[in-house]
């Protein structure tokens, strides 16, 4: 699961394509509805990109430029159903927005239209799991899919720090602990450190972050790994060391430079995935020993994409061992403890 880079944001499924050159997705020139989505009970606003396949002969990429060839005309009736534990409790009604900052590519840009809702999507407890069904009106047909949603309050992290210390170069990875996530399938996690840097002993200090991924990891890999009722994942030192000599470059050895870590440098961020995306990604990746991925691979009736849920936890925690008096040793990169936070 570690090859598989996907990124569990919007803007992923902003890039994913609505046509296809392989494949008749028009059978009796019935429109086929793709959808991409993914709820999250943390997020302010949910968002839902819902599209139409097409299929042309001749230069597919030329009619991929055109919006109109993806877009339903006008505003669908587009809702989504909550659940509560089976029971059905109330229906939201989306509406539609115009994105302006997609980037130029194969596919038409900058504007993207999307249905979304800032109405409160419920969140897991120990006693009520949700779901949720997402219901379209389409011109010819209504769209149905459903998603559990992951996450409760008790996913987190749990533990206190990191330790990159290079005593442990070349040799098993550490493990970090966290709660999973009721629903979780699998988690993508990444890690960021944070430091002060100063160019000149005169100037302000200005911070600067650098983000590398760990890996990506499914349930059972982390399930096997369990201390107690927390689940862990590993990393290995030599990453962050890799990842840091690639981040300053050359930028370093200056006359005044100087760097600052505090005693909270690094954040550790999880995103629980839930089961649609999981088999999505597992069957359109060419890693999992597609050759192209599985064109025809779907978990939406009669259309293509998915509609799933994630959920986000993330934390600041320490650097341990002997970490922080390493970079500091390696005066070349001119780091310095002030501690705080």
């Amino acid at each position: 699961m570690k090859h598989l880079h996907i990124t569990f944001c919007l803007g992923l499924l902003l890039m994913l394509s609505a046509c296809s050159t392989d494949i008749d997705l028009y059978a009796d020139y019935k429109q086929v509805p793709v959808v991409y989505g993914l709820l999250d009970a943390n997020a302010d606003t949910n968002f839902i990109k819902i599209t139409r396949a097409f299929y042309v002969e001749g230069d597919a990429y030329q009619v991929a430029l055109n919006p109109d060839s993806s877009y339903y005309p006008g505003k669908l009736d587009v809702r989504l159903v909550e659940y509560c534990n089976g029971d059905s409790l109330r229906e939201i009604i989306l509406d539609t927005v115009t994105i302006h900052n997609k980037e130029h590519g194969v596919f038409y840009a900058p504007d993207q239209k999307l249905y979304y809702t800032t109405e409160p999507i419920c969140q897991n407890t120990s006693s009520k799991r949700y779901s949720y069904r997402l219901k379209a009106m389409l011109p010819e047909s209504t769209l149905n899919t459903q998603t559990a949603m992951v996450g409760n309050s008790s996913f987190g992290i749990q533990s206190l720090g990191v330790n990159f210390s290079k005593q442990y170069f070349g040799m098993v990875p550490r493990q970090f602990l966290f709660r999973p996530a009721i629903n979780g399938r699998f988690y993508q996690v990444t890690m960021s450190f944070t430091f002060l840097e100063q160019r000149t002993p005169d100037s302000d200090s200005v911070p600067r972050t650098m983000t590398w991924e760990v890996g990506i990891f499914n349930e059972e890999f982390c399930a096997q790994n369990a201390e107690g009722d927390a689940y862990a994942f590993p990393y290995r030192p030599e990453d962050f060391y890799t990842s840091l000599t690639s981040f300053l470059g050359n930028d370093t050895a200056i006359v005044g430079l100087s760097r600052f870590i505090n005693d909270y440098p690094v954040e550790v961020r999880i995103v629980a995935g839930g089961e649609e995306l999981r088999q999505y990604v597992f069957n359109n990746d060419p890693n999992n020993g597609f050759i192209e991925g599985d064109n025809e691979f779907s978990l939406i009736d009669d259309g293509y994409g998915v509609f799933s849920s994630r959920m986000t936890t993330k934390q600041a925690v320490r650097m341990g061992g002997e970490t922080v008096p390493e970079l500091v040793a390696n005066r070349y990169w001119g780091f310095k403890f002030i501690g705080g936070k």
